[in-house]
């Protein structure tokens, strides 16, 4: 069977995950899901790219030799850093008087041409929120429908060039192109969010390493996105300063204490200090750093969806990312801060080995979608400068049977959410 493959790359802070599915004819399926530490990405943004190229090639070519084929084009997933959005609304008349693959190509070319934007910006990514036919409002499935004027409501994701520019430099000269550009925080939607849970202002908050990035969903279309400049590194470097040792010794003892760290601080019956081999530190400071911090930086989520105005309307927010999701008893820490319907994501709740490849994943599956809908061989380019670029065509792989259905099992999770 002739399979079109689709390979991402999710920058994080501090996890690099690749995924590489293939678009069989009629699923997603995923060949080979990899990660490694992320180095030369700092608070969401790619800082050292000689460093960073090291590792992704590294990561590349390990997940080739798995899936036992080459890779040339890329989609990419990125922070919310240095991003916002815009929603338009495109209208466009149908010339065969019906919806073709070819008429929501025209739309997204004219979204493109028209939007007005600064002169140091990029549209990265093109999001279809729902479409308009004849004035009927239609959210799927609108190839060969039967009308005159199409309308497509579009989320714009747009970065500074600048920061775009680096992800080109950091595949220039090798074999890897980027053929699409997706914001991590929007993939979400894939994962998170159900025809149950979407309904009304629904936030997810997605909090890593170096940085958390928050979204507000009206009715499944994105709104606002914003990103809070901490994240998990902070609490690693707030006890390393503490108890005098390094981030290392630091990062160590928060995986080690996390998931027990109240109940050693409650615990009178052991001795005041806790260790790792050599290291030793106070359960007393432990607690209390570890927990300022995580309150300090759940606030601040707080504080970025009550500037969106809409606070008060927001129905549920659910959290996920290895930042705080692994600390006991984070539920009620968070129950105690946000003032609406809640859910922390944990690891053993999506039931999958590695949680943090579940956004390359998400990723894959949005790109599917796009190839599906847009009926092309290859990932579509949603960003201006690279308009003219040759596409790669696509190679063949194997299918990897315990690897398959993976979105499908965790997207199954969330049916029993709210």
């Amino acid at each position: 069977m002739q399979q079109d493959i689709i390979t991402v790359v999710d920058f994080g802070s501090k996890k690099l995950s690749a995924t590489v599915a293939a678009k069989g004819k009629e699923d997603l399926e995923i060949l080979c899901v990899k990660s490694c530490k992320s180095i030369g990405i700092e608070k969401g943004l790619l800082t050292d790219i000689k460093k960073c190229k090291e590792v992704v090639i590294n990561l590349l070519q390990e997940v080739e030799g798995t899936a036992n084929s080459e890779i040339k084009s890329l989609a990419i997933g990125i922070s919310s850093s240095k991003v916002r959005i815009s929603e338009t609304t495109i209208s466009i008349m149908l010339k065969e008087e019906k919806v073709t693959s070819g008429d929501i190509k025209r739309a997204l070319k004219k979204a493109h041409e028209t939007i007005t934007i600064s002169s140091d910006e990029s549209i990265v990514d093109a999001l279809i929120n729902f479409y308009m036919l004849d004035g009927n409002v239609i959210h799927k499935d609108i190839l060969n429908w039967k009308g005159k004027k199409l309308e497509l409501n579009l989320t714009l994701v747009i970065a500074k060039t600048k920061e775009i520019e680096k992800y080109y430099e950091l595949f220039k000269e090798t074999k890897y192109n980027i053929e699409f550009i997706k914001l991590n925080i929007l993939a979400g939607k894939q994962i998170f969010l159900n025809e149950k849970n979407s309904i009304g202002h629904v936030a997810l908050a997605d909090i890593g390493a170096g940085i958390v990035d928050v979204v507000l969903f009206n009715n499944g279309i994105p709104k606002n996105i914003d990103c809070v400049q901490i994240g998990g590194n902070n609490i690693t470097n707030d006890l390393a300063i503490c108890g005098e040792f390094s981030f290392l010794e630091a990062d160590n003892m928060k995986k080690i204490y996390s998931s027990n760290y109240k109940a050693l601080y409650n615990d009178t019956s052991i001795p005041d200090e806790i260790e790792v081999g050599t290291i030793k530190v106070s359960r007393k400071l432990f607690y209390e750093v570890t927990n300022a911090r995580i309150e300090e930086i759940l606030n601040h989520i707080n504080i970025k969806l009550k500037n969106t105005g809409h606070y008060d309307r927001i129905c549920s927010i659910i959290l996920y990312g290895d930042g705080v999701g692994y600390f006991e008893d984070i539920n009620e820490t968070v129950h105690k801060i946000f003032k609406m319907k809640n859910k922390v994501i944990k690891r053993t709740d999506l039931g999958i080995k590695n949680s943090e490849n579940i956004t390359s994943l998400a990723i894959a599956k949005e790109v599917y979608d796009r190839l599906n809908l847009l009926e092309d061989k290859i990932i579509v380019l949603t960003n201006k400068s690279n308009e003219n670029k040759k596409k790669s065509k696509m190679e063949n792989l194997h299918n990897i049977e315990d690897e398959n259905h993976i979105l499908r099992k965790v997207k199954g999770f969330f049916d029993k959410l709210f």
